[in-house]
């Protein structure tokens, strides 16, 4: 009984079978012992199969927790990414905003320029793509790095995005061959080269004008790379840099819970005296008992999910309440979520959490939202920009910044038809709008003579049947002259 109880207080209550635990439930309230015992002991686990996932559910949060062996940061916001459905909710609503845009080809100032960047965007480029995993590495990363393929004459033929966390980025004094070690008095400030893996068998070094590094928030920020270089004003900043201490203590509290709840027994059934009082021999009595463990055992194996098992009168099945004995955690977690929501400024709302909001404080963390994300799009468009430059400057085709096509991302905040309609009937009621301008906007025809602002103050309309003609003296309004 003693090797049994050793047992029980090693593995824990939930990695040992249900008939296990009953029988020790059973025996440990009996001082006898019995030659079953030992059979009991060594029979196969088959209900370990049912709480075999519990370890696999927490060994990534584990490692998340307790691994600081990272490369850099970078595969650090990976993980949690990969862990926490807020964070990859939040990341994939911002990310697919990209996909709503449109290349405004009329602002290019001639057809050489229009056509070939025509041909880049929607031939040469999965341009979709591109916008769409920008944006999401700039959420998470808070860098997008890219290398330019390309030849003279032909132009770019393709981006190539680059892993962010196997790069680093060195000056003019840094590089392969290089054992200059940048410190905080001596930074890297300005980048020249591009190191992708590098000290490693395949390292490649990248030229700093044939790579598009998207980055946001990189001025005054400290980043220390792989090699333990640090750099100033080189890498973006991530939004994930606020969250790290959170998202660990979040999973922590998770698998504490976890823990708790699995080690603790949800369930259990006794067996009342009935069932053995017939029988006088004890050794006849345990054998009894194990064979009615047994069945159940048998039955609710056998049992489908929307089955219910018949026990018999002396087989009772309890369950164990356990909202007093675990802490609640869910205000702990909400707080938490309410960071992620407040870091990476996306409502809650837009995940389909609606606790404890408001329609004021919904409104305001739209507006925050828009704002936030209008500014991800702006550097996005700042980008694309430069990137048709360099593809045109390939081509040899001439041109300035200002005649280059624009992109444009959709508004967040857009207007519904109705919106339109009634902020266009108010600009021409006001006489802010003429008619044709009004027209405009709802894209309809104008008219001949809709150049006109309306009238604010339009004369009075003449009484009926004086035909514009003054009336007589002493006559009354609308009264006939009688004409003999």
């Amino acid at each position: 009984m003693e090797k049994y109880r050793e047992k029980v207080n090693k593995q824990s209550y939930f990695r040992i079978s249900m008939a296990e635990r009953k029988w020790y439930q059973f025996w440990a309230s009996s001082n006898e012992e019995s030659p079953q015992l030992n059979k009991r002991i060594g029979m196969k686990k088959e209900g370990f199969r049912a709480v075999a996932g519990v370890p696999d559910l927490v060994r990534d949060t584990e490692r998340l927790n307790k691994d600081s062996n990272y490369d850099n940061e970078f595969d650090m916001y990976d993980l949690m990414l990969k862990l926490d459905p807020e964070l990859n909710g939040a990341v994939r609503a911002v990310s697919l905003t990209a996909n709503n845009y449109e290349v405004n080809y009329d602002k290019g100032k001639n057809a050489s320029i229009r056509d070939a960047i025509k041909d880049l965007v929607e031939d040469t480029l999965d341009f979709d793509d591109i916008l769409i995993t920008a944006l999401r590495n700039l959420m998470v990363y808070g860098n997008d790095i890219n290398k330019i393929v390309g030849a003279e004459g032909v132009g770019i033929t393709d981006l190539q995005s680059l892993p962010v966390k196997q790069i680093t980025i060195v000056d003019e004094r840094g590089g392969l061959d290089s054992t200059f070690d940048a410190t905080e008095d001596n930074p890297i400030i300005r980048p020249s080269k591009y190191m992708l893996r590098e000290m490693k068998l395949n390292a490649r070094e990248i030229p700093a004008s044939e790579i598009l590094h998207i980055r946001v928030d990189y001025r005054s920020n400290w980043f220390v790379d792989n090699r333990g270089r640090k750099t100033y004003g080189v890498w973006g900043a991530s939004r994930f840099s606020a969250l790290k201490q959170a998202i660990r203590m979040k999973y922590n509290s998770l698998n504490n819970r976890l823990s708790l709840e699995d080690s603790m027994t949800k369930q259990y059934i006794t067996i009342d005296q009935s069932a053995i009082e017939h029988i006088q021999d004890p050794a006849e009595q345990a054998e009894r008992l194990s064979h009615i463990m047994d069945e159940v055992i048998k039955l609710f194996e056998g049992l489908r999910g929307d089955q219910i098992p018949v026990l018999p009168h002396y087989v009772d099945l309890h369950h164990v309440d356990l909202e007093n004995s675990l802490p609640n955690s869910g205000d702990f977690l909400d707080a938490i979520n309410a960071d992620i929501a407040a870091v990476l400024q996306v409502p809650r709302v837009a995940a389909g959490q609606e606790r404890g909001s408001t329609f004021a404080a919904t409104f305001n963390a739209n507006l925050w939202a828009v704002q936030a994300i209008s500014r991800m799009h702006s550097i996005l468009a700042q980008h694309c920009r430069e990137l048709f430059s360099i593809h045109l400057n390939l081509l040899g085709i001439e041109h300035k910044k200002a005649d280059l096509p624009t992109i444009r991302f959709d508004a967040m905040d857009s207007e519904t038809p109705l919106n339109v309609m009634q902020r266009v009937t108010m600009g021409y009621d006001s006489g802010l709008l003429t008619l044709n301008q009004a027209l405009d906007i709802l894209n309809l025809p104008e008219e001949s003579d809709g150049d006109e602002r309306k009238d604010l103050n339009p004369a009075p309309p003449a009484p009926l049947g004086t035909d514009n003609e003054l009336p007589r003296e002493n006559s009354q309004p609308g009264a006939e002259d009688n004409i003999e």
